[in-house]
């Protein structure tokens, strides 16, 4: 322990086992207030040093020679997730990794591009394998054999080639199950005006999706001009998270309806 800390606490402790001062000496209120803020400054410091000292220790552990990765046993290999809740709730982890303004500290959070597209993909893919009952039914150590795992990969991958939001939207909006919801078509017919407002590429070439979540640069060539920021705003991001929470609520309730 800090030999501070040490002292200021020791002092505390003697004058609460005397009991003649504690009968007789009435401490003022600066007095405490200097006593208190002198030991929350000695444990603020503690703790940075020890956070310090933490954070060092974790760099060396990765950056020494003899750093082994973490690697499968036990005959387990890496396959698609094929249980749609596992597919909503990763979409939902990412549409809540929101981001502020560091120019302004009291402005509205927002999604940035890539965390948005990232995560509403992620999203609509699990409310599309949710149409299938052998995924709605499958449990956390659930099995799928080798032949279905290649085939829903496959039919996740065909959603979208190049992770065009706008295509796989209409995908899932063909599912009859959400075209008659009232609630879920209206969610969609939101996620895909957002997107078109607020987060589609403006590329001009069929990657442009993929390729947005880069950092991208806007060009005027005739007039030899450019920008890091053309469109400079986004949706608050308290209202997109709303959005896909009360979402992923409704399509739980629909599809337990439905094996019910």
């Amino acid at each position: 322990m800090n030999s501070g800390l040490t002292k200021l606490v020791c002092g505390f402790l003697e004058k609460l086992k005397n009991p003649f001062h504690r009968r007789t000496v009435v401490p003022q209120p600066d007095d405490r207030r200097e006593d208190y803020g002198a030991l929350i400054e000695i444990l603020q410091s503690e703790e940075r040093e020890r956070r310090e000292r933490q954070y060092h220790a974790w760099c060396d552990h990765f950056a020494s020679e003899g750093f082994t990765p973490r690697g499968l046993t036990g005959g387990f290999e890496v396959h698609v997730e094929l249980q749609p809740k596992r597919w909503l709730q990763d979409g939902l982890d990412l549409i809540d990794s929101r981001k502020g303004d560091r120019r302004s500290p009291l402005s509205d959070e927002y999604l940035p591009y890539p965390v948005f597209q990232m995560g509403a993909e992620i999203f609509l893919k699990g409310m599309w394998l949710y149409q299938h009952k052998e995924c709605r039914e499958l449990h956390h150590d659930s099995y799928i054999s080798p032949e279905k795992r290649k085939h829903y990969d496959s039919e996740l991958k065909n959603l979208s080639r190049f992770h065009d939001l706008l295509e796989i939207i209409q995908k899932v909006e063909s599912i009859e199950r959400y075209r008659r919801d009232r609630l879920l078509s209206r969610f969609l017919k939101i996620v895909g005006n957002i997107s078109k407002q607020f987060y589609h590429p403006l590329m001009d070439d069929e990657k442009s999706w993929a390729n947005g979540r880069y950092p991208c640069r806007f060009y005027n060539d005739s007039a030899k001009q450019s920008s890091p920021e053309f469109f400079n705003s986004y949706p608050k991001h308290i209202l997109v998270s709303r959005l896909f929470a009360e979402a992923t609520e409704r399509v739980e309730e629909l599809w337990d309806t439905e094996s019910g």
